[in-house]
């Protein structure tokens, strides 16, 4: 009986020592598992600081970004105003010089550009193209005033007699083109000549009608002969 409780008290020992060593071996796995888990909880936040210090450096400069562009933005608002102020006052300046340069042409001495005018109306009257035609500007890019041959043969296909009837500086227009320009608006007395139908084929009648022809020459300063020349003929200014 005593052996039995001996062997009871043994058997009991020793599952209190197995019992034992499974807790502490179950503390050891709890205690590495806690202390993986911590070591993970600090890599996490190990690089969730890496990354909000990584955010913070991207946000400083996306502000010094932003600082910078809006004071672009500014300097060219600046820029801008100075730029609107400037285009101002050279308009105003140009429509200035546009007024003095119209009143300039409406007030200078128109003689010496109807005597020229006068003087191939007269030519071309007396069919001497030759001589109207010296009378005509050498950079003129009138296409029959600029070529000899072909002015005479159209003016003699065209014109039986001219005469001038009028002749008045014409200043309407104040565009660039036409401020540079030096015009006359001029009526012509026109007789047109018998045409034979060869004519009429070889050169279109378009360049005058019998009767009144209103037209509009251009003049231009030869700087070799001092003299104001023909540069264009025309039916609108």
């Amino acid at each position: 009986m005593k052996k039995f409780i001996i062997v009871i008290v043994f058997v009991f020992l020793i599952a209190i020592l197995i019992s034992f060593n499974y807790l502490l071996w179950d503390r050891e796995k709890q205690l590495e598992s806690f202390q993986d888990l911590s070591n993970a909880k600090n890599l996490s936040i190990d690089t969730l600081g890496e990354k909000i210090n990584n955010l913070d450096k991207q946000n400083k400069e996306l502000a010094e970004r932003v600082s910078s562009l809006t004071q672009e933005n500014s300097d060219l608002k600046s820029s801008n105003y100075k730029l609107i102020a400037e285009s101002q006052q050279v308009r105003q300046e140009m429509e200035a010089n546009k007024a003095f340069i119209s009143l300039l042409k409406s007030n200078m001495n128109a003689e010496p550009f109807e005597a020229a005018i006068k003087k191939w109306v007269e030519a071309v009257n007396s069919r001497n193209f030759k001589a109207a035609h010296t009378l005509v500007s050498k950079a003129s890019r009138d296409e029959i005033l600029s070529d000899e041959e072909k002015f005479k043969k159209t003016y003699q296909s065209e014109v039986k007699a001219i005469r001038l009837k009028s002749s008045k500086l014409y200043n309407e227009l104040t565009d660039d083109e036409h401020l540079a320009k030096i015009q006359f608006q001029v009526v012509f007395e026109i007789d047109k000549p018998e045409a034979s139908s060869e004519d009429k084929e070889e050169i279109p009648q378009v360049l005058f009608k019998s009767g009144e022809n209103e037209k509009y020459i251009t003049m231009e300063l030869d700087s070799e002969a001092g003299e104001w020349r023909i540069s264009e003929l025309s039916d609108k200014p």
